[in-house]
């Protein structure tokens, strides 16, 4: 129906070759919204074989217009988030190795990526990623970290400096609650709606306005049909707290991912992962990532993501899931 509704191309663009009038369409694929691929699918992936006769063989039009464009640079997240994003999303600094990801300099290079190595087993490979490729200009003007951690004693604990930082950002930040700030927690099926509470409890006990999305209400608990709004997210004046599955789609200048001991318990589990990469790159400026009485893997992998500037080092080791462009 989209490809039927478009204007033809001008019969003489298509150089008096008699061939059929042409219609040019031009979708958009959000890769920044999941891990499943990082890469764009091709037109058979999207639109199956009768789609993909639609627009013919090639990798452009006639005239040079090409079919497909990958956007190497990301204009949105600051370039120390999204490595960070991509680090802990896949698991590429993981004492084990990562568990999932790209594996061909080609599908790095195409996401913005220098790659020094192979992708051998055993092989040591370094990404770098350059600012040219993240032009957001924040960490030009701060000389302090867009994406810190905190491994609290306590839930009590992580709580109380959530609610410390966000009053913070509030008064002498200047940033607003709605759309600036947001909060979120990662989870599987019913797992994050227990923190979410938690978390509205401890910022609405510090008389901080508080959003819960899909409720019809600002400070309010989880509300019932027909007190909804399903497709509400944010809401004037009120931090959102949020399922990270929830936030996909959405972005804040300071995003805060709470309660990672519960991906800690299952470090290697890709859909929690997934969610790492997801509530990370939800930010288009700082990150604050916390957690409760963490030890092991997955706090000593998050110190080496921070720890590693522009550049990922490490030993390849084929992961449990690739993730390359699809053929």
């Amino acid at each position: 129906m989209a490809y039927q509704s478009l204007r033809p191309v001008a019969r003489d663009s298509l150089f008096a070759t008699g061939e059929p009038e042409a219609r040019r369409l031009i979708w958009a694929y959000d890769e920044a919204q999941s891990l499943d691929t990082l890469t764009i699918p091709n037109t058979r992936a999207l639109f199956e074989d009768a789609g993909a006769q639609v627009f013919g063989p090639g990798a452009a039009y006639k005239g040079g217009i090409k079919k497909s464009e990958v956007m190497n640079r990301c204009y949105r997240t600051p370039g120390p988030v999204l490595l960070a994003a991509h680090a802990l999303g896949m698991g590429l600094l993981r004492e084990g190795g990562m568990l999932a990801g790209l594996t061909t300099k080609a599908d790095w290079k195409a996401i913005g990526y220098e790659v020094d190595g192979q992708f051998r087993s055993g092989s040591e490979v370094m990404l770098t990623r350059f600012p040219e490729n993240s032009p957001n200009p924040l960490p030009q003007f701060t000389g302090e970290p867009l994406v810190t951690f905190g491994n609290d004693p306590t839930r009590r604990t992580e709580l109380e400096a959530l609610v410390t930082n966000i009053q913070q950002d509030l008064t002498e930040h200047g940033l607003q609650p709605s759309r600036q700030l947001l909060v979120v927690v990662p989870g599987l099926d019913w797992e994050p709606y227990a923190l979410q509470r938690e978390v509205f409890q401890a910022l609405r006990a510090a008389n901080i306005s508080v959003y819960l999305p899909g409720n019809k209400d600002v400070n309010a608990p989880k509300q019932k049909w027909p007190s909804t709004d399903p497709n509400g997210f944010w809401r004037d004046g009120a931090v959102t707290v949020s399922s990270i599955m929830q936030a996909r789609g959405n972005e804040a200048d300071v995003v805060y991912v709470v309660g990672l001991d519960q991906v800690a318990s299952r470090e290697d589990h890709i859909p929690l992962r997934k969610q790492l990469f997801v509530g990370v790159s939800r930010s288009r400026g700082w990150v604050r990532l916390s957690g409760a009485g963490m030890t092991g893997l997955l706090a000593d992998e998050i110190h080496r993501v921070l720890a590693a500037g522009d550049t990922l080092r490490f030993t390849y080791r084929p992961p449990r899931r690739m993730l390359d462009a699809m053929e």
